[in-house]
């Protein structure tokens, strides 16, 4: 038929001196990997902080330092002395490794919803979820054996309560907190920048009067594997009085005010992109 398109027709078949089409999708390409950057960027501080509470914490829990004073204080001395030697040693490397990869993820999951016009909230929040989950549990099995007691064999109950304490973190802080913006803002008066910050921090923070005894229950699974089940956890919930705070620090640094550079660092490089 005249005018009709065949599978020989020049038209299909691009040769090499034809101009491309620009893809529809080289955008969401160049914010996807402006949100990888941002991501891996505000990792680095981020990494060396939760770096020095969760070695304080470790060794505090496990009896090798006599207080969590001493022990977040030489942390933070060793930072601050040889930056450079404190990211690089193997614990930082592997806990820059979790949260580069979990924030990585947020902004990939987010900016491709956004995209397509999809709520990003679960896809995100089950994404992130398996991301820091099994990379936080090889995390935590590698720190323990650096710093733990009993054998090396990790119980299967360590890996459920850290999956367990992960889920509550990555949902409070990802998903919770977002959607409590607005009430804050119309409960306080505050601007919506200004809610967003302390909604961002707080919020997450106090997940940790949660999440703080499950962690410490998965370490005790690994340095005492004959602890009777009632024990375990009295002395989970009576050993998290001294460490919770320092971890709502932790939580509201690495998953709140993390969080929130991340987003806006994300958006300035989204908004100033050519």
């Amino acid at each position: 038929m005249v005018g009709e398109k065949t599978l020989t027709s020049p038209h299909l078949i691009p040769t090499p001196t034809d101009p491309l089409p620009l893809s529809e999708g080289s955008k969401l390409y160049g914010d996807v990997g402006r949100g990888i950057f941002a991501a891996g960027a505000v990792a680095v501080p981020l990494s060396l902080g939760v770096t020095v509470i969760d070695r304080s914490v470790t060794l505090f829990s496990n009896g090798k330092c006599p207080s969590l004073g001493k022990a977040l204080a030489n942390g933070a001395r060793t930072v601050f002395r040889t930056p450079l030697v404190a990211f690089l040693g193997k614990d930082n490397r592997a806990v820059y490794g979790v949260y580069g990869a979990t924030y990585m993820t947020k902004n990939v999951t987010t900016i491709s919803c956004n995209d397509r016009g999809w709520d990003p909230k679960w896809p995100m929040f089950f994404c992130t979820s398996i991301v820091n989950g099994c990379l936080g549990i090889m995390k935590d099995k590698y720190l323990a054996k650096m710093f733990g007691s009993g054998s090396c064999n990790f119980p299967l109950a360590s890996y459920a309560s850290f999956l367990t304490r992960d889920a509550i973190l990555i949902g409070v802080s990802f998903v919770v907190a977002p959607t409590l913006v607005p009430e804050v803002e119309a409960a306080t008066g505050l601007s919506h920048t200004t809610a967003d910050v302390v909604t961002q921090i707080s919020v997450p923070a106090c997940a940790q009067l949660l999440a703080t005894p499950v962690h410490l229950a998965g370490l005790d699974f690994y340095n005492r594997p004959d602890v009777p089940i009632a024990t375990r956890v009295k002395d989970a919930i009576c050993n998290s009085r001294g460490p919770i705070l320092a971890r709502m620090f932790r939580q509201g640094y690495v998953f709140g005010f993390g969080s929130l550079c991340v987003k806006y660092f994300t958006n300035f490089l989204i908004d100033e992109a050519p």
